[in-house]
């Protein structure tokens, strides 16, 4: 009898030091509380376009009073999210940007939570059954334009991870509709694995990556979700950068700076290098050493497993930046 006690307590321990463990790996890896919502000019509002035979959903944000002519913003999330995850997963800082600076921002969803992007190899469902995607964003600009007077000129798109890869799209298939893009820890596939029609001369285009980036390679090379399932082959970020300063026939060197660091127990850094003509910033690349496969921003912590987020870096903020710097809005 005391046997089968001492056994069964043993067990006990064994399954309740498990769970904890269980418990304890899902806190500090996984679980990422929600932003504080900030104090805002409008609500978010959910609309839905047909696109084909599709119906298309997306969250949009128009601040209250917005003028006539302003520009348009989409920011498009990563596999495995929607558009208000990346709402949230950005802190809302576009919001809070569109406020100050009197922009509209566009959330789309993908299908299936993800896209269209310029891969050959993707099992993803947006890829296999060849989804509409860039029909998808010309019908948000076209309502956006009809609905709130935004600036054709001045449509700009922010991709994390997959939603990198489509803006990458964007810029190389479409340059005339959107002036510039921001791809955040995502890299152009590798010329075996490049579909997509390049036009030569881009949109303007920003790149940030992060060295330790656990999903896609910094150096390029196959791109798999924590070893599991194969999604392409992939260029190395440098060799991103230089495809977008090539395409736009850039013969400078670049300037390079290194951003101010948060302290002295930041695990990271931030070294940018930017290709200007006559002035106006046309490839901008910011390596962040030590970063993993996050949006650096400072309102919302993402899942450790994804890797760190630099404190010395704001994504939205310096995406808008970029943006602003080749429009009038400078």
């Amino acid at each position: 009898m005391r046997l089968g006690l001492r056994r069964s307590w043993r067990l006990g321990t064994a399954v309740g030091t498990f769970v904890a463990l269980l418990v304890w790996g899902w806190a500090y890896y996984i679980y990422a509380p929600a932003p504080a919502m900030p104090h805002l000019s409008a609500v978010a509002v959910r609309g839905e376009i047909r696109v084909g035979e599709r119906i298309r959903s997306y969250v949009a944000y128009i601040p209250a009073r917005l003028p006539p002519r302003s520009p348009l913003v989409l920011v498009l999330h990563g596999s495995f999210m929607d558009g208000e995850m990346m709402r949230r997963g950005t802190g809302y800082e576009f919001d809070v940007i569109a406020d100050r600076d009197r922009f509209a921002v566009v959330y789309p969803d993908g299908y299936d939570q993800n896209w269209n992007d310029c891969r050959r190899t993707d099992a993803y469902p947006a890829k296999s059954l060849n989804i509409d995607d860039m029909g998808f964003m010309r019908a948000i600009i076209a309502r956006l334009r009809s609905e709130h007077d935004i600036d054709p000129a001045r449509v700009f798109a922010m991709g994390y991870s997959d939603g990198g890869e489509m803006v990458y799209r964007l810029a190389i298939e479409a340059p005339e509709e959107i002036a510039a893009v921001t791809a955040v820890e995502a890299n152009l596939p590798a010329p075996s694995d490049f579909i997509c029609n390049n036009t030569n001369k881009t949109s303007r285009v920003m790149i940030v990556s992060g060295t330790d980036d656990p999903i896609m390679p910094f150096e390029g090379g196959e791109i798999t979700l924590f070893g599991f399932g194969h999604r392409g082959l992939m260029r190395s970020a440098p060799a991103t950068a230089e495809y977008f300063v090539m395409a736009n026939g850039l013969t400078e060197p670049p300037q390079t700076t290194r951003l101010p660091r948060a302290g002295p127990t930041d695990p990271t850094s931030v070294e940018r290098s930017v290709w200007s003509r006559d002035g106006m910033p046309i490839v901008a690349f910011d390596r962040i050493n030590g970063g993993g496969h996050v949006v650096p921003q400072p309102a919302y912590r993402w899942p450790r497993i994804l890797g760190p987020t630099s404190p010395d870096l704001n994504a939205p903020k310096a995406s808008w930046h970029f943006f602003a710097a080749g429009s009038q809005l400078r």
